[in-house]
């Protein structure tokens, strides 16, 4: 599989990625307090890149932000559309987003979807959507190499996913222009496989 089947996949099963999901962050503290962190220390707007059906958008919403979802697949989108403030499809390496104009970024397990050298063109584009002074928070899994399924989300759809290491986005967001204001490894919580990866960046 290669990565231009991602939009197809995540169209064909948004439903049941909607319903696996939707209420994820109940069981996630430490990404609740980055959430909350960065809804305190931004203003309006903030988007959510690769927003899928906007759950974690609409935590940040709920703090108070007013955040428009960006995402890949079509389907994704218009369950979005019930939870934030306006929604668009699109490829986060071509955003449609006026230069300068976001306060904030948050981008939990998107860039995954990326190639990997991919990255740091993706992150470029963050940057230049970001006001000075913006913040970007992003997570990701830790790993090597990419992962390849066959089914997710108890569906028969083709999946790829880019996985790296905390050092890799570091040096990523630098050669981007985001300084880093912190880098964090969290331990995968029960349900989870996989050790998550979360960054802070500034404009």
């Amino acid at each position: 599989m290669n990565f231009s089947r991602v939009r197809a996949s995540y169209d064909a099963l948004a439903e049941a990625y909607e319903a696996r999901f939707h209420d994820e962050l109940a069981g996630k503290p430490r990404d609740r307090e980055l959430l909350d962190d960065l809804a305190a220390a931004v203003g309006d707007p903030v988007a959510e890149i690769g927003c899928g059906p906007g759950q974690v958008g609409a935590y940040v919403r709920g703090r108070g932000r007013r955040v428009v979802g960006i995402d890949l697949s079509t389907e994704m989108a218009a369950r979005a559309r019930t939870r934030l403030d306006g929604v668009a499809v699109a490829d986060m390496r071509a955003l449609p987003i006026v230069s300068g104009s976001a306060a904030g970024i948050v981008a939990f397990y998107s860039l995954i979807h990326v190639p990997r050298a991919d990255l740091t063109d993706a992150l470029r584009e963050f940057r230049r959507v970001l006001r000075a002074g913006g913040r970007l928070l992003f997570s990701a899994h830790e790993g090597e190499g990419e992962v390849v399924l066959d089914e997710f989300v108890g569906r028969p759809v083709p999946m790829i996913a880019t996985l790296f290491g905390l050092d890799e986005l570091v040096s990523a967001c630098d050669a981007a222009g985001l300084p880093v204001l912190h880098a964090e490894r969290r331990e995968h919580y029960e349900g989870e496989v996989t050790t998550r990866l979360y960054i802070v960046a500034r404009s």
